[in-house]
């Protein structure tokens, strides 16, 4: 759905559930005319919302201790009378004591005797027991949550009858789940990577084995209390994704296909993905997405989407960007793992990441190098102390403890070593930066001379070309018209900025304003944006970039420079990837967290130093940029009067 047509919908939407139910209909017709696929998406989201309102299992607190380790629907009162009691003998399983209750029935805590294991027994409500159609997908979801063997999932042991009970017995956390971990406390960075990592294991199994969850939340993770063991409950809300293929196979595929009432909407909303919400066809995107959510709490303490009802926060989900985690709380938080959930929460699925597995790995190799930086950090600091100048009473004890002193001058000697070979590094790496940008240099004065293609591949490639729109009056006269570069602006003139590579790669653009009362810039976010390229940075090899896609760069009405920062790399630049958290109606692009600005700035004056070679082609009224390396970095200054 296209931004505009969204706004609509939601227009009308956030009318209407203000509206009593009599009164809702004639306005619809009003709203909608005679435009019944706008009629449709209105009605589609408003029932969407009124099952959220009336599905208990949304909005109901998790059941307390393991009742929440098996509440399947959670669409069912507790029951009024224990259907078990302690000591009475169901079929090889002796109960010991009631756990709690959930939407489907009752669980207990039970000894397998003939194991000899203490287990989570659950009695299926009398109701769901009777109904066929609940029962059959019942056995269905146990079956496939049966299958998974994995530490990460909760392993269930057994689905069956006694006399008229049916029940299903699954190992038995004894431990507390995320919710009340998370409850009036925050978590250390390694405990939030280790709940993390073991959260996208449990999914990448279950989604190899084509089962997505659906309802992942703070409830349905456990950790247990002796080793801190991670476990993802409650695959009641989960179904085999279908496979593509022949007809003979959706058929055999039908036959373990977990089935829900077609536009129903399954999950709990402050977890939801878009699609989710939207109830549009869910696969295992819609748990990376949710996984994002837990993440981000886990970080600032609360969900991303939090509205004053479940409606709200449905819109929320749908049209709102969550504020970057530099802006909350007070956690400095990683570049990295902001570009991690940022993508993870990106609203459209295809610019998700597409596994559990990707995901795993990106937050594997980011806590591998965190570690590495905080022993760096300690090792500076040790080496620090040790290598600082002594006072005479230090000099007289290493004196007087002779072993100590011959291995702190050895420690010294090996650390003057590395300091040689480092410098030595460093000044080979100048000296092949010279060399590259000496032949360029030279090249660009002898175009007929081709260079090495391993020196080739080691260049970016951009050009750019600036469309100018004169205004009259507040309105347009004379045909647009093209320029190779900058000009001194007219202050009513309006321009687009036009770019294009021979090369794939990832671009983005920011706009520098003035100081601000703290010394630092201002920046905006120019691309990438919701509005262009599908809100990505990647370009394509000869795609060709129009910034704004459809609408005009307007000057202030004070005179002065803007400046447009162009960065063009080989692969995802990941701080920069961060900033597009800002670019949602909120921001407006502009970047308001001092921490962020500051590392912005820092990051561009850095990757500024080696400029990039610029060439103007008259003929086509483009100017070429080309610099060595894997970041290009170009300026460009536009001055109005």
């Amino acid at each position: 759905m296209k931004p505009q047509r969204w706004q609509e919908v939601s227009r009308i939407f956030k009318s209407v559930i203000e509206l009593k139910a009599e009164d809702r209909l004639s306005f619809i017709e009003s709203q909608c005319g005679g435009d019944e696929s706008l009629r449709r998406e209105v009605e589609l989201l408003i029932d969407s919302h009124q099952r959220a309102e009336a599905e208990n299992f949304i909005q109901d607190p998790a059941a307390q201790r393991a009742a929440a380790l098996l509440d399947l629907d959670g669409d069912a009162p507790e029951q009024a009378k224990d259907r078990l009691t302690s000591g009475q003998l169901i079929g090889h399983y002796l109960v010991i004591q009631k756990l709690g209750a959930g939407g489907m029935g009752e669980v207990y805590l039970a000894r397998d005797t003939r194991l000899d294991r203490t287990v989570a027994l659950k009695i299926l409500a009398a109701d769901v027991a009777a109904d066929k159609r609940r029962m059959h997908r019942f056995r269905q979801e146990a079956k496939i949550a049966s299958s998974l063997n994995q530490p990460n999932i909760l392993t269930i042991f057994e689905f069956g009858e006694f006399e008229t009970l049916h029940f299903l017995a699954t190992e038995y956390i004894d431990g507390e789940t995320l919710r009340d971990r998370l409850r009036g406390r925050s978590l250390k960075l390694s405990e939030i990577f280790d709940i993390a990592t073991q959260i996208l294991s449990a999914l990448d199994a279950a989604h190899e084995a084509k089962i997505v969850h659906r309802d992942i939340k703070p409830e349905n993770i456990m950790i247990r209390r002796r080793d801190q063991i991670v476990k993802v409950l409650d695959f009641g809300l989960a179904k085999l994704t279908e496979k593509s293929g022949s007809s003979t196979d959706t058929e055999a595929a039908t036959e373990v296909l977990v089935k829900t009432t077609p536009g129903s909407l399954v999950g709990t909303v402050n977890y939801m993905s878009p699609e989710q919400a939207q109830i549009l066809p869910l696969d295992e995107r819609t748990d990376i997405w949710s996984t994002g959510v837990v993440i981000y709490e886990m970080i600032s303490g609360r969900p991303p989407f939090r509205g004053v009802t479940s409606s709200h926060t449905i819109v929320d989900i749908i049209e709102r960007e969550p504020a970057p985690l530099a802006s909350v709380g007070s956690t400095k938080i990683h570049s990295e793992l902001e570009r991690i959930i940022s993508k993870a929460l990106a609203k459209n699925k295809d610019e998700r990441y597409q596994t559990a597995k990707d995901m795993l790995i990106d937050l594997k190799k980011l806590g591998k190098q965190i570690d590495i930086e905080t022993e760096i950090k300690r090792s500076e600091s040790v080496g620090a102390h040790i290598t600082s100048p002594a006072t005479d009473k230090d000099t007289s004890a290493r004196t007087a403890s002779g072993g100590s002193s011959q291995r702190i001058n050895k420690r010294e000697e090996r650390q003057s070593r590395t300091r040689v070979r480092l410098a030595a590094s460093v000044g080979a790496i100048v000296i092949i930066g010279a060399v590259v940008i000496g032949f360029y240099a030279w090249r660009s004065s002898h175009p007929g001379v081709a260079a090495p293609a391993s020196v080739l591949t080691a260049t970016r490639n951009l050009s750019y070309w600036i469309t100018v729109q004169k205004y009259r009056d507040g309105k347009p006269y004379e045909a647009p018209f093209k320029l190779a570069s900058e000009i001194n602006f007219e202050n009513d003139y309006q321009v687009r900025l036009n770019v294009s590579s021979p090369q794939a790669g990832y671009l983005y653009i920011l706009n520098e304003g003035p100081q601000l009362s703290d010394g630092l810039p201002s920046f905006v976010v120019l691309f990438p944006s919701p509005t262009a390229n599908h809100g990505s940075a990647a370009l394509a090899m000869d795609q060709q970039i129009q910034i704004p896609e459809k609408s005009w760069f307007q000057f202030d009405k004070q005179a002065g420079t803007e400046k447009l920062w162009l960065v063009f790399s080989a692969g995802a630049i990941a701080q920069l990837e961060t900033l597009r958290a800002f670019v949602n109606p909120q921001f407006k692009g502009a970047i308001e967290n001092p921490e962020t600005t500051r590392g912005l700035k820092e990051f561009l004056e850095a990757h500024s130093v080696s400029k990039p070679i610029v060439e103007r082609d008259d003929a086509k009224d483009e100017t070429r940029l080309r610099a060595s390396g894997d970041i290009l970095v170009h300026v460009i200054k536009l001055a109005h009067h």
